[in-house]
């Protein structure tokens, strides 16, 4: 299985959904700003699909590619956590409450990190141990 489309969906979904909430917010475009968080969501429903359904769990445990499998699996998880901020997010600009501000950038940096996660999951190349077979040396 690749890992080309479980990291490179998310990270672009997580762009495309920062910048319209970050446009929205800047042009006062409260529509721009619900479809930026709507895109988030759906990113991370994304990303939950690929953990649960994408087999990443059994190309972790085989000799495919393990350590980037796993890391792919791991950050997939951080983005469903992020999908469930960026839903509560968006209830409370829905509901307009106090608090959705500070909500709001704290949700924006963790799913920016999470976009630099994926782009080390993106640039990770497969890890080879090499071991060397030490020899007695004659004097």
């Amino acid at each position: 299985m690749q890992l080309y489309l479980p990291t490179v969906l998310p990270q672009w979904g997580i762009f495309v959904g920062v910048v319209l909430i970050i446009v929205g917010y800047v042009d006062k475009k409260d529509l721009l700003t619900r479809f930026g968080w709507i895109v988030l969501i759906a990113t991370s429903l994304t990303a939950l699909y690929f953990n649960l359904f994408g087999g990443l769990k059994t190309l972790a445990e085989t000799n495919g590619s393990p350590f980037q499998a796993s890391l792919l699996l791991a950050t997939g998880w951080q983005t469903a956590v992020g999908g469930v901020l960026a839903i509560v997010s968006l209830l409370m600009l829905q509901f307009k409450k106090k608090r959705y501000a500070l909500l709001a950038i704290l949700t924006l940096l963790y799913f920016t990190l999470i976009f630099f996660l994926y782009s080390q999951v993106s640039d990770l190349k497969e890890i080879k141990i090499k071991t060397e077979v030490k020899t007695e040396q004659k004097q």
